[in-house]
């Protein structure tokens, strides 16, 4: 892939986290977690077969699958806006967590990709790009707030 390509078809954010890998860990690979508001306790979240179903009004329900995990370093997910729906190659992103010790703390590295195909117009996928982007910076907020402060 070109790099032409890869800015539209792409988001890449990463966070160092003053926290252990494990715990950091605990965190980034429970399906959905970065849905909503930061607010966890928000959440509905139930599991159809392998597709975790996670709904946070107002935004709705999303469908998330998992699709591999080597704990403690990575783990991705498929996830979807319409959880009726499988997430595949063909209907939804891919989500990569990333995660590496480094300076006694946790760096964490987010990957979405899958853009061309889920969004084919131009302007419908640099709203998505955009709107993921500030969404991922946001999320990954949240999982250093929660992940530095586990009494919270």
């Amino acid at each position: 892939m070109g790099e032409a390509a890869r800015r539209t078809d792409r988001i890449e954010r990463q966070i160092m986290i003053d926290a252990p890998i494990e715990r950091v860990w605990s965190l980034v690979s429970e399906p959905g977690w970065w849905i909503g508001d930061g607010d966890r306790s928000k959440q509905t979240v139930t599991r159809e077969g392998d597709l975790v179903v996670v709904e946070f009004q107002p935004y709705g329900k999303f469908g998330v699958l998992p699709i591999a995990a080597d704990a403690p370093t990575y783990v991705s997910f498929r996830g979807n806006a319409d959880p009726s729906e499988l997430p595949g190659e063909d209907n939804s992103t891919l989500v990569e967590f990333f995660l590496a010790e480094k300076d006694g703390g946790t760096l964490v590295r987010v990957v979405e990709t899958g853009f061309e195909t889920v969004y084919p117009s131009p302007e419908g996928r640099a709203d998505a790009l955009r709107g993921n982007t500030e969404g991922w910076e946001m999320q990954l907020g949240f999982a250093k707030r929660d992940a530095e402060n586990p009494s919270r």
